[in-house]
């Protein structure tokens, strides 16, 4: 497929590496001479200098002959206008980055559609979802649905004394004695493994779990010998992120605290949250946070605009409470390194903008994709064809890729986790685990043609 991605910042070198690996023609677009050089010499892509919200460049980076483009440049309005323009040159699909809920939301004068954008991509409205489905289900880091909900993938990070650790995955299957229950995979330090029998999770790792969303109650004392429970979560910064997060959950906890540094904001905050309490002061000071109970904390989350500010008030939550913590951070290149200083949740929106394109990029046969691993790794739900040569056959018999997992098979409206002996029939949705590296393999199973085209 020809894609123009609009944009060549963190997001769109992501998309650009991501899409060109897996076989489809890119150009990128941006004013930056020294981000499109670096994208050059790495990658087998066309680079166009110049303002992509005029037509002329456009043209010159194939918008002509492209089936998609993706806007993901810092400004909302020249993702709008980008997509305005690849509408009325005959674009198929158009995908746009935009921030402000004005632009987008109830109160806007015109849709997204009548601006012929088919799809916003908002990572603040994905982000608030996402915590407020970890705080309902209380010990995990991350939590996401396939199958229309059939099926949950909790992620959880390994303490010393977690039941799970020192099991094998063998003996971790016995001792849950849960059949929509599997391992997906185990993330040690940089490593990530595709977990097999053998394989024994350690104290200090952590694994995303795939199960049936009527098990996930069972599945969280397999994990933790005591599992947490959320009742106050104290917020620095009252971000977009942060007041909408406030928003959602107070009514879902006990107590909900927000920290603003400037006093503005905070009075702004305070009429917006009623009921929530606002304090003026700045999160990293550990007085601003004793007056907020931060020895009642449980959730500490640190969701203001500065990276910086957020590190150092988790740091400092980390260590004068118990509380779970979560971190804002712009930076991708941060993610790995506070996960290693025991950070529970570190949340980039610039990877999750990535994950939340590229499950609109992958049609076809492909239902959904959801990044793992700090985008290392993928889970697909995919419709398996008439044609997919892994129908009709015993999967100890399949030469399934060793970098990736057969997850779960949903028949007839009933998902099962499979073993050796199992088939897979024409209609079937399968959720599989896969690594980059394993993503062609997976294609030539599941379909004769290239999933991630658009169809005929």
């Amino acid at each position: 497929m020809n894609i123009v991605v609009v944009g060549a910042g963190v997001v769109g070198q992501s998309l650009a590496e991501q899409l060109s690996v897996e076989g489809h023609r890119i150009s990128i677009v941006d004013r930056d001479r020294s981000k499109l050089r670096a994208i050059g010499e790495k990658l087998d892509v066309l680079c166009v200098r110049g303002n992509a919200s005029t037509p002329s460049v456009l043209k010159r980076a194939g918008i002509e002959k492209a089936q998609m483009v993706i806007a993901v440049t810092d400004l909302d309005e020249v993702n709008m206008v980008v997509g305005m323009v690849a509408d009325r040159l005959g674009v198929e699909h158009t995908i746009a980055r935009v921030r402000n809920p004005e632009y987008f939301g109830e109160s806007a004068t015109l849709s997204m559609r009548q601006m012929g954008i088919d799809q916003v991509i908002d990572p603040a409205r994905t982000i608030v979802d996402a915590m407020v489905r970890t705080i309902e289900t209380p010990g995990t880091y991350h939590l996401a649905t396939l199958a229309g909900g059939q099926m949950v993938i909790l992620g959880f990070n390994i303490a010393k004394d977690s039941p799970a650790a020192g099991l094998t995955m063998a003996e971790l299957r016995e001792i849950g004695n849960i059949e929509s229950f599997l391992v997906l995979d185990i993330n040690r330090g940089d490593q990530v493994i595709v977990p097999r029998g053998p394989d024994t999770i350690e104290p200090g790792d952590s694994v995303h779990v795939l199960c049936s969303a009527k098990t996930t109650k069972l599945v969280t004392p397999i994990i933790h010998a005591q599992p947490p429970v959320v009742n106050v979560v104290i917020i620095g910064g009252a971000s977009r992120i942060g007041v909408q997060l406030a928003e959602a959950i107070r009514d879902r906890v006990e107590r909900v605290v927000l920290i603003e540094p400037d006093p503005a904001a905070a009075e702004e905050a305070a009429e917006r949250l009623g009921g929530t309490l606002v304090l003026n002061g700045e999160p990293t000071d550990l007085d601003v946070l004793e007056e907020a109970s931060l020895d009642k904390c449980d959730l500490f989350c640190a969701l203001s605009d500065n990276d910086q500010s957020n590190i150092m008030s988790v740091l400092l939550a980390k260590k004068h409470s118990k509380a779970v913590a979560a971190a804002l951070v712009h930076q991708p290149e941060y993610v790995p390194v506070l996960s290693s200083l025991g950070m529970e949740i570190v949340i980039n929106p610039r990877l999750i903008t990535v994950g939340e394109i590229l499950m609109h990029v992958r049609r076809g046969h492909v239902q959904s994709v959801t990044r793992l691993a700090q985008g290392r790794a993928e889970i697909l739900e995919l419709e398996v064809p008439d044609a997919s040569p892994a129908t009709r056959t015993k999967l100890r018999e399949l030469r399934f890729p060793e970098h990736a997992l057969l997850g779960a098979i949903v028949h007839d409206g009933v998902m099962r986790i499979p073993d050796g002996d199992s088939k897979i029939e024409p209609g079937d949705t399968v959720v599989v685990f896969a690594l980059p590296d394993a993503i062609p393999g997976i294609e030539k199973l599941f379909s004769r043609r290239r999933w991630f085209q658009w169809p005929t």
